[in-house]
């Protein structure tokens, strides 16, 4: 008798690991198949690209007689190089996004 009140006594341990095993297990899995079906639904619907908004017509400040010898677009920035004479000899950078002039760098003849 003393040795079922033993097993018995290791054995309600085990069943509760055990339980608590199976039952992370089943998390785990159901885990997975939450993941893999995001993966599988983002796959098949791909989401649309965001529109860029539009800013109409944006004046940069070209002097008259000055010429544009220079564009590069980094990133969102637009890099204009001026040239022409000594007075329009400049650097103008603006934002593609907004269109807005954000600043410039003259080169005055000293």
């Amino acid at each position: 008798m003393a040795d079922g009140k033993a097993s018995d006594q290791v054995a309600q341990p085990m069943r509760g690991l055990k339980a608590v095993i199976i039952g992370l297990a089943v998390i785990l899995a159901l885990c997975g198949i939450v993941i893999t079906g995001t993966i599988l639904f983002r796959f098949l619907n791909p989401a649309a690209p965001p529109v860029a908004a539009g800013f109409g017509i944006s004046p940069l400040p070209v002097p008259p007689g000055c010429t544009i010898d220079y564009v590069m677009a980094e990133g969102d920035r637009l890099i204009l190089q001026i040239g022409g004479n000594d007075t329009c000899r400049r650097v103008l950078v603006a934002d593609l996004r907004t269109g807005a002039l954000i600043g410039q760098f003259h080169f005055p003849n000293e």
